[in-house]
């Protein structure tokens, strides 16, 4: 049996970034083949094939999206500032950008998800995960006063959920601060 030379998490960081440069359907193999540094019957004897090594990129950049969510939400001071870490991640730090790439999980998003139904649960799988880190600490802002008890904290993950995604696809044509931090503030404003 022949052992991989390469280092399978490296390789997966380097397929992020070229899919996320590209998208999908615009990454050729050869592409693949470039900014991996690493060989076609490489790429197949590990991943099997350009979808497989998608899937496997999307799974690895949301587990490490979904661990920095997790943390923001529980490492805050309170449960709406971890909201506005949460709400901040991945836009304000592309401010800026020469090259606004948006996010790679919206992205593919939009580029896939209506019709390659692996990726829409893996997509969905992450998203429930998001949705009930938001529920909890909702949860727990309600409890200590900090989120008004008459909001349903399912219905304002949703919202938040939904927010999220409207300034990630906005972070690809926009780079204005005020316009972000307006509608940041206003989502914040929901949960009183």
């Amino acid at each position: 049996m022949r052992t991989k030379d390469f280092d399978e998490q490296e390789i997966l960081k380097k397929a992020i970034s070229i899919f996320w440069e590209k998208g999908y359907h615009a990454t050729s193999l050869y592409d693949l083949i470039d900014g991996l540094g690493i060989g076609r019957s490489s790429i197949y004897h590990a991943f099997g094939d350009k979808h497989n090594l998608f899937v496997k990129a999307l799974e690895q950049y949301q587990q490490e999206a979904t661990g920095r969510i997790q943390a923001a939400l529980e490492d805050a001071s309170s449960v709406k500032e971890g909201i506005r870490a949460l709400l901040r991640i991945g836009i304000m730090d592309r401010l800026g950008s020469e090259c606004p790439k948006g996010c790679f999980k919206v992205n593919t998003e939009v580029e896939l998800a209506t019709h390659d139904e692996l990726i829409k649960k893996v997509l969905r799988e992450d998203e429930l995960l998001i949705e009930e880190a938001l529920i909890k600490a909702i949860k727990k802002g309600q409890e200590e006063g900090e989120i008004n008890v008459s909001k349903e904290p399912t219905v304002l993950a949703h919202f938040l959920c939904n927010t999220i995604t409207g300034l990630r696809v906005y972070s690809k044509i926009r780079s204005d601060r005020p316009f972000f931090e307006g509608v940041i503030e206003t989502a914040l404003s929901v949960l009183d």
